[in-house]
C-alpha cells in the first residue's frame, strides 16, 4: 500500500482519532480510579479510628491491643496507640521503614483539640496515608489512635486495573485497525475505480468506460457525476465526428456546385444570356449557403468562448416577427404549408440585440419550414405584465421524447440523413438557446413525434418596456 493512497490516509486519519480519543480516556479512567481508591481508603480509615476510638474503655487494657491488631489484620493496615505526649503504648504490624515521626507537633496539636488528621506522604521511597484519631477513655485520659495505610497496595490494585485497561485498549486498537481497513477500503476501492476510469478517459479517449458503484452518497454522486462526463464526452465525440463529416459534405456541395457552374461561364457553356444569368445565381445562392454555414461556426466558437458581445437597443418584436415570418414565406408556399404571425397591433418593444434576436426568429423559423410537410406553421407574440412570449409551433413530423434533452447540444442531429438532405448542420438550436439565454431569457420545447413542435421563449421585460 502506498503512503500517499487514498486508503493509507484514510486509514491513518481514522487510527490517529481512534487513538486520540483512547489515550485522554484511559488516562482520565485510571485517575478516577485512582481518585476513587485513595478516598475510600481514607473513608476506610476514619471508620476504623473512630470506631476503635469509641471502644476504648482505658487506654492501657491490653484488649486494646487484640482489637487493633483484629483490625489491621482484617485491612493490612500498620497501627500504633500513642499516649498524650506522643509515645507509643501499643503497635501492632509495625516497621521501622513507616515513618521515623509519627505525629509531628502540629499534628498533635490537631489531636489534642480533638480533630481528626488525615494526610498522606512518602518516606523511604514508599507512600502512605496516615490518619490519626483522638481518644478519651472513661477516666479523661487522652490518647491518640494512628494508622497507616501504604499506597503500595493501592498501587497494586491499580497497577491491575492498568494492565487491563492496557489489554482492553489494546483490543480496541486492534479492532480499530480492522475496521478502519474494512471502512478504507470500502471507501477507497471505489475511488481508485474512478482514478483508473477517469485515467483511461483522459489519456487514451476511451468515453465508453462506466464506473459501477450505486450508493445513495457523496461517493455514489461522483460516480453518477463520472459516468455523465463520460457519456457526455462519448457523445460530444461522436456528435464532433458527424458534425466534421457534415461539414465536409456541407461545404463540398456548394462548392463542386460554384466550381461547376463557374466553369461553364466562364467557358460559355450556356444557351443564351438568362441561362448564364441563373448560373450565376445558382453560384451566388451557394455561396451564401457556405457564408452562412461559416458564420454559425464563427458564433459558435465566439459562444463557446464567451467572446459574442450583444449591440442592446431598442426595437420592435412584432415588426422582427412579421419579417422572419415574411422571408420564411415562399418557401413555405412551395411546400404547400400555410404560415402565419399572430402579433398584437400595438408595438412590442423589446430592448436586446436585434441582429441576433433575427438570428433566433430564423433559425426556429427555418426549421419548422424544414421539418414540416404537410399543415401549417404559426408564429404567436404574447405580451404580459412582466414578460414577452414568442411561441413557434408546427404540424412537422416532430422529435422522439428520447432526443429532446439532447437538442440543444452542438452538433446534435436528431436524424443525420434527414438533416442532410435538408441542410442541416446540427448547430441552429445550440446557438438558438445561447442567444435566448444571453438576453435573460428561457426556451422550453415541447414536440409529438409524428404530430408537431412547438418552441416557447421566455423573456423579461425592462422596466422602461413595462
Amino acid at each position: 500500500m502506498r503512503l500517499n493512497s487514498v486508503i493509507f490516509k484514510l486509514g491513518a486519519t481514522i487510527l490517529f482519532l481512534q487513538l486520540i480519543i483512547l489515550i485522554p480516556l484511559g488516562y482520565i479512567i485510571l485517575q478516577l480510579l485512582l481518585n476513587y481508591s485513595i478516598n475510600q481508603t481514607e473513608t476506610q480509615l476514619v471508620k476504623m479510628s473512630e470506631k476503635f476510638a469509641s471502644q476504648v474503655e482505658q487506654i492501657d487494657k491490653p484488649e486494646n491491643l487484640q482489637l487493633l491488631d483484629h483490625l489491621t489484620d482484617m485491612t493490612e493496615t500498620s497501627a500504633v496507640i500513642l499516649d498524650s505526649n506522643g509515645k507509643i503504648i501499643f503497635e501492632t504490624n509495625w516497621h521501622d521503614n513507616i515513618t521515623n515521626e509519627i505525629l509531628t507537633g502540629k499534628e498533635m496539636e490537631l489531636i489534642h483539640a480533638s480533630e481528626t488528621v488525615i494526610k498522606d506522604y512518602t518516606f523511604n521511597g514508599a507512600s502512605y496515608l496516615k490518619v490519626a484519631q483522638p481518644i478519651t477513655d472513661e477516666e479523661g485520659n487522652k490518647a491518640s489512635v494512628v494508622l497507616f495505610s501504604s499506597f503500595g497496595l493501592i498501587s497494586n490494585s491499580i497497577h491491575n486495573i492498568i494492565v487491563l485497561v492496557i489489554l482492553a485498549s489494546l483490543g480496541a486498537v486492534v479492532l480499530a485497525i480492522g475496521f478502519t481497513i474494512f471502512i478504507s477500503k470500502k471507501l477507497g476501492a471505489p475511488l481508485i475505480a474512478m482514478e483508473k476510469a477517469a485515467k483511461q478517459i483522459a489519456e487514451k479517449k476511451d468515453f465508453s468506460l462506466r464506473v459501477h458503484y450505486n450508493a445513495n452518497d457523496e461517493i455514489g454522486s461522483l460516480a453518477t457525476a463520472i459516468n455523465h462526463l463520460s457519456d457526455t464526452l462519448e457523445r460530444y465525440q461522436t456528435n464532433r465526428n458527424e458534425f466534421f463529416s457534415n461539414i465536409t459534405h456541407e461545404l463540398k456541395t456548394p462548392l463542386t456546385y460554384v466550381k461547376g457552374y463557374a466553369n461553364a461561364v466562364r467557358h460559355e457553356m450556356y444557351k443564351d444570356e438568362a441561362e448564364r444569368n441563373e448560373f450565376l445565381e445558382i453560384i451566388e445562392n451557394e455561396a451564401d449557403h457556405i457564408s452562412s454555414l461559416m458564420d454559425d461556426i464563427t458564433d459558435l466558437s465566439k459562444i463557446e468562448e464567451g467572446k459574442i458581445d450583444l449591440n442592446k437597443e431598442w426595437f420592435d418584436f412584432n415588426t422582427l416577427v412579421e419579417e422572419s415570418v415574411r422571408r420564411s414565406y415562399f418557401r413555405a408556399t412551395d411546400k404547400g404549408l400555410r404560415i402565419q404571425a399572430f402579433t398584437h397591433a400595438t408595438s412590442t418593444p423589446f430592448f436586446g440585440d436585434k441582429n441576433k434576436m433575427e438570428q433566433v426568429l430564423t433559425n426556429l423559423v427555418e426549421n419548422a419550414v424544414r421539418y414540416t410537410e404537410t399543415g401549417e406553421i404559426n408564429v404567436h407574440v404574447m405580451e404580459h405584465s412582466s414578460i414577452i412570449k414568442l411561441i413557434v409551433e408546427d404540424t412537422g413530423i416532430g422529435i422522439k421524447e428520447e432526443d429532446i434533452p439532447y437538442l440543444f447540444e452542438r452538433f446534435y442531429r436528431v436524424d443525420k440523413s434527414r438533416s442532410r438532405a435538408n441542410g442541416g448542420t446540427g448547430l441552429g438550436l445550440a446557438i438558438v438557446k445561447n442567444l435566448v439565454e444571453l438576453h435573460e431569457g428561457e426556451i422550453d420545447f415541447h414536440s409529438e413525434w409524428r404530430k408537431g413542435t412547438k418552441v416557447t421563449l421566455t423573456f423579461p421585460k425592462t422596466e422602461e418596456s413595462s
